[in-house]
């Protein structure tokens, strides 16, 4: 009888892990909104991204690629009533990430990870404001430097998420992350998705 319950014992314990990460999907994809500052002058700003996810090694390894769009009013106060309005500030984002999940669960995921980044970015850049004043010293207008930027910026990021399985292939995700692109800058990134397994 002893013998016939460790062997039972045993058996679930090794089916509870044997299965843990079994999973009967290789893809995803997911969309979501992600809020993110931008550098080079300091704004916020919601990005909209599109990822398709590779699900490799029983969902510990993921392969993913995303596209995102983001843009943003492009308008900063001068001087007392005096505005600076120039075309929005946009960028057109394709990040290619590698992560790895630490939890051994079928319903949580865990995971780090980063890769490289290409951003595309047109900006509208203040340089140099300065007022001109009448002879009672009130400011009567304003005279602007700006300079136009249509770039692709290449650097990386790197990212934290966490995902749970909702339904039978409906998952919710959260996200923190960075990007660092050289000449872009910084870019700090929080954001929410839902996705679809397949």
């Amino acid at each position: 009888m002893n013998k016939f319950c460790l062997t039972a014992v045993l058996c679930l314990l090794f089916c509870s892990f044997a299965t843990a990460q079994a999973i009967d999907y290789k893809n995803s994809i997911r969309v979501g909104i992600d809020y993110m500052s931008l550098d080079a002058p300091d704004d916020l700003g919601i990005r909209y991204v599109a990822r398709y996810a590779r699900h490799l090694a029983n969902d510990r390894i993921v392969l993913e690629g995303s596209f995102g769009y983001l843009c943003i009013e492009n308008r900063r106060l001068v001087f007392n009533n005096f505005y600076f309005t120039g075309r929005p500030r946009q960028r057109v984002t394709a990040d290619l990430t590698v992560s790895f999940d630490f939890l051994r669960d079928a319903r949580h995921a865990l995971r780090l990870g980063g890769g490289p980044s290409v951003w595309y970015r047109k900006d509208d850049r203040l340089r140099e404001a300065r007022s001109i004043v009448d002879q009672n010293g009130q400011i009567t207008g304003v005279t602007i430097l700006n300079e136009k930027v249509d770039e692709a910026n290449f650097g990386y990021h790197l990212a934290a998420e966490y995902e749970y399985i909702i339904g039978a292939r409906t998952t919710l995700a959260a996200q923190v992350g960075m990007a660092n692109l050289a000449r872009a800058g910084i870019s700090s990134i929080v954001g929410i998705n839902v996705g679809y397994r397949f």
